[in-house]
């Protein structure tokens, strides 16, 4: 961000990503390190995924090798997929967003927060589709559906973390 101008940035929501496990999680996973010491069947994500990247990083955190679990033989396409191959039992857990794990009615461990932001001139943040923007994600209605999907924290809505 050095050297722009004219840049604000809008929080819009802060959401979970963690482990994605079957229904009252039989194999007792709570942990990255659980996933080494049980032969747990991993779902993952194509590696230009951003989850991909982000489970590659809390791994390399955690001083875990990859080359110690046991990936399911296809990535999948979206979060959704990665949740239904769980539910479906093709594999014991994958990381995602703790709304895919409730969409599917699985359990869900959290491993780390990420925040979203709106990135815009500074002008844009004033013009009339932003602020209905705005305005739509002060909603009730807005608040209710965020709630209820799961993982997702909006209560720094519109605060500005960024402005150049």
């Amino acid at each position: 961000l050095s050297g722009m101008r004219d840049l604000v940035m809008v929080r819009w929501a802060v959401r979970r990503q963690g482990l994605l496990l079957a229904p009252d999680n039989p194999l007792g996973i709570g942990s990255l390190e659980d996933l080494v010491a049980n032969p747990v069947r991993l779902a993952h994500r194509q590696p230009d995924a951003g989850a991909h990247r982000l489970f590659t990083w809390l791994l390399a955190r955690a001083g875990i090798d990859v080359g110690r679990l046991n990936f399911s033989p296809h990535p999948s396409l979206n979060e959704d997929d990665l949740a239904l191959s769980i539910h479906q039992g093709e594999a014991d857990a994958g990381l995602g967003v703790e709304a895919a794990a409730r969409r599917q009615g699985l359990a869900f461990v959290p491993l780390h927060q990420e925040a979203f932001d709106l990135a815009l001139r500074r002008r844009s943040y004033f013009e009339p589709p932003i602020q209905r923007l705005l305005a739509f994600a002060r909603e009730t209605r807005f608040a209710e559906r965020a709630e209820a999907l799961g993982g997702y924290d909006i209560s720094e809505l519109e605060r500005v973390v960024y402005n150049a």
